[in-house]
């Protein structure tokens, strides 16, 4: 399910389709010994990596073209977003840096793409 988005989006409102995901995993260090015995810490102060796979609701192909702009232009950069089941602000990078238009008329598309939580 989809919707026609009307406004000017960016990275900052980003909004997402339903079929958007989010994938939760744990960094963590882990050693077998011959007993079977296994060992497990977590890996860094940040252990938790979030990642995004996003997918824009289409909108009219000028306005799609603003926010692939601003994509162009963070490249290896981070940006600020709210995730929708989240109450603060985090930060975010593109991951991979890479994107994909998908249109659904001649005058509407959308922008798929995946982001990852970024620690500064």
């Amino acid at each position: 399910m989809s919707f026609f988005y009307y406004g000017q989006m960016t990275l900052s409102s980003l909004s997402v389709v339903v079929q958007a995901t989010k994938t939760t995993s744990f960094r963590y260090l882990e050693t077998q010994f011959g007993d079977g015995y296994r060992a497990r810490r977590q890996d860094g102060v940040n252990p938790i990596m979030e990642k995004w796979a996003i997918s824009t609701p289409a909108m009219a192909t000028d306005k799609l073209v603003v926010l692939e702009q601003e994509l162009e232009a963070l490249g290896t950069d981070h940006f600020d977003w709210q995730a929708p089941d989240d109450d603060t602000v985090k930060k975010w990078v593109l991951d991979p840096i890479e994107w994909q238009r998908s249109y659904s008329s001649n005058a509407l598309a959308s922008i798929s793409f995946t982001i990852s939580r970024f620690y500064v």
